[in-house]
């Protein structure tokens, strides 16, 4: 019988057979694996063994050959590849990379899993297209972006390269031990620091078709909403046309979706332009409709070679619309 092999990599090891098979044959359940393994049309170094046998890196795992259709078999023998073959060239802003992370610029109006506009098959085409790429170190372990970013939000955008970096990146979101900074341009002059601790409601698609969240103050909550906290501060006033303008700082201490907008929209101060969440339009709004960058990602001391901080300097398009709104010199 003709067997297909295929070898674990270092993001495999320590996992059990049976659920790196479950990943790397996706088209498969696990009462089929088991019934396969059992039969001995999986092996493990080319002997018979247990769904719960724990593999390490260089294993070599065989499947019998008739298992595959024609394409799957073709997609499979790409990933033994060394060397991929070369996509058409992605265009990503890399502000850092190693071989656990790679952090990227993202850029306006583009979402993170859009079929046709998508950052993530961006990253992945160039991921292909590495020597050392992810394809080749891994049958259980895909990259994947980190955290969110809102399709209009722009700034620092963090996908995983190793298991280890994902494991590391989540945990810091979930503990909070990993900051996320923005600026934001707002309506009305913000005076002074402010701490704002609300709560989220999921409100889903308008009859337009839009996404919105409806934030709501402490005192408002109820069983269906979340805990927001978010950190704000003034860095520099203008007026233009009569209206007053801030440019803002934000610390986020959770991430929500919509988080920033909504809550700027609760405390009379939302983004400018952002119409969804109450505000006017820009005059020009041919760019943006609303200007929001993720533009620093503090880290603890970690094992993954990070710098204490990254960060990216306001985009030129961001920095002529400060200058619309009467902002002449932020000072960053």
């Amino acid at each position: 019988m003709e067997f297909k092999d295929f070898t674990a990599g270092k993001d495999d090891s320590d996992r059990r057979l049976d659920r790196v098979l479950r990943i790397f044959l996706s088209n498969k359940g696990l009462p089929e694996i088991y019934k396969l393994l059992r039969k001995g049309l999986i092996k493990l170094n080319h002997k018979k063994a247990k769904p719960e046998t724990h593999i390490v890196e260089g294993d070599i795992i065989s499947i019998a050959a008739f298992l595959f259709d024609d394409d799957k078999t073709e997609d499979l023998e790409k990933s033994e590849k060394t060397k991929p073959e070369a996509s058409t060239s992605t265009k990503l802003k890399i502000v850092f990379e190693n071989e656990h992370l790679l952090i990227i610029d993202k850029p306006y109006d583009r979402t993170v899993h859009g079929k046709t506009d998508g950052l993530y098959k961006d990253v992945i085409d160039y991921l292909n297209n590495k020597t050392d790429s992810i394809k080749n170190t891994s049958l259980s372990f895909k990259p994947g972006p980190l955290h969110r970013l809102d399709r209009r939000t722009t700034g620092l955008l963090a996908f995983s390269k190793s298991l280890e970096g994902a494991r590391w990146f989540t945990q810091g979101i979930k503990n909070h031990t990993i900051h996320k900074n923005y600026y934001g341009l707002v309506q009305g002059k913000l005076s002074q620091k402010e701490e704002w601790k609300d709560f989220i409601i999921d409100n889903g698609e308008n009859e337009d078709g839009f996404y919105t969240v409806e934030a709501k103050a402490a005192s408002e909550n109820n069983d269906s909403s979340l805990m927001c906290e978010t950190n704000v501060t003034p860095i520099a006033w203008g007026s233009a046309n009569g209206k007053a303008y801030t440019l803002v700082e934000y610390e986020i201490k959770t991430g929500r979706k919509h988080q920033i907008r909504s809550q700027s929209a609760l405390h009379k101060h939302p983004l400018a332009g952002d119409t969804a969440y109450g505000a006017a339009r820009l005059v020009d709004s041919s760019k943006r409709e609303f200007y929001l960058q993720a533009y620093c990602l503090s880290f603890p001391e970690n094992p993954l070679g990070l710098p204490p901080q990254i960060k990216i300097r306001l985009s030129s398009d961001f920095i002529e619309q400060l200058q619309c709104c009467g902002i002449k010199n932020s000072g960053l």
